[in-house]
């Protein structure tokens, strides 16, 4: 995201909280506080450093939102600190979060597979003599291993020959649900849901004091680089928030995406 970037991980917000109660992540929090308070800046005085509002590094400093790599950095430089050992404790804090959210992954027991509809009924034993036999029963085995046969052959054509100069843009999944951060001296968070044919974001923005008015806004396409459609979910004037719900309609392949301006300067769409 650049400048502006994300407060946890992006995609990670579970990872995120995990990190932050790692005992790694404490000790960053601890250090982000030892830091500011040796350089005896103001929050306010902070935010004019970094890229991030008061509302934000209150936050990370105070241990209630895992912050971002690209956050702890900015904020040791802007207080005078050597950032390498605070992203020692960030680095060691997320390979942590990571582990054990992979580790509840493989715990948690996959589902119950579905029970067939159109599975052959019992056949009485009086009318067994109706199955097909000897040939015919044969016939049908190799109608079955040609048709997979053809399956396999057209997949190795298109592994074989793929489409050269061709970019596919990244396909949304046809249902789920995500949470979203995203900090540029104005912030907005919140989650999105959506099915194959519409999505719903429920969501808040808050604009501290020294932002101008700060604007949630929705990008709905097929790709977040350019987007077919821009909608302003939400404004905030200085020093307030504002939240919104809105529900969009999706043609095929598209998905949403969610940034945050303030001062004539976007986050990326997250």
């Amino acid at each position: 995201m650049g400048a502006a970037s994300a407060d946890a991980p992006k995609g990670l917000p579970h990872e995120g909280t995990l990190a932050l109660a790692s005992p790694a992540g404490r000790q960053l929090a601890a250090e982000l506080r030892r830091v500011k308070q040796t350089s005896g800046l103001s929050f306010a005085r902070l935010e004019s450093r970094t890229h991030y509002s008061k509302a934000s590094l209150e936050r990370y400093v105070n241990g209630k939102l895992f912050p971002g790599r690209d956050a702890v950095e900015d904020i040791a430089q802007a207080c005078g600190a050597d950032p390498g050992p605070l992203l020692e404790f960030w680095d060691e804090a997320l390979n942590v979060a990571l582990k054990a959210a992979m580790e509840a992954r493989e715990a948690t027991p996959p589902p119950a597979p579905e029970t067939a509809t159109d599975a052959e009924s019992p056949i009485p034993a009086d009318e067994s003599t109706h199955r097909p036999h000897g040939p015919f029963r044969n016939r049908r085995n190799l109608v079955l291993l040609a048709g997979l046969g053809m399956v396999i052959a057209l997949s190795a054509v298109v592994l074989v020959f793929p489409w050269s100069g061709r970019t596919a843009a990244p396909k949304p999944p046809t249902s789920g649900c995500r949470d979203y951060y995203v900090d540029i001296h104005a912030y907005t968070t919140g989650k999105v849901c959506w099915k194959s044919a519409s999505a719903t974001v429920n969501g808040y923005v808050e604009n501290p004091d020294s932002a101008g008015k700060a604007t949630a806004q929705l990008c709905v396409s097929n790709h977040p680089d350019v987007c077919s459609q821009i909608i302003d979910l939400a404004s905030a004037a200085p020093g307030k928030g504002a939240r919104y719900h809105r529900t969009v309609h999706l043609a095929a392949g598209h998905g949403v995406w969610v940034r945050a301006c303030a001062k004539g300067l976007c986050t990326q769409w997250d």
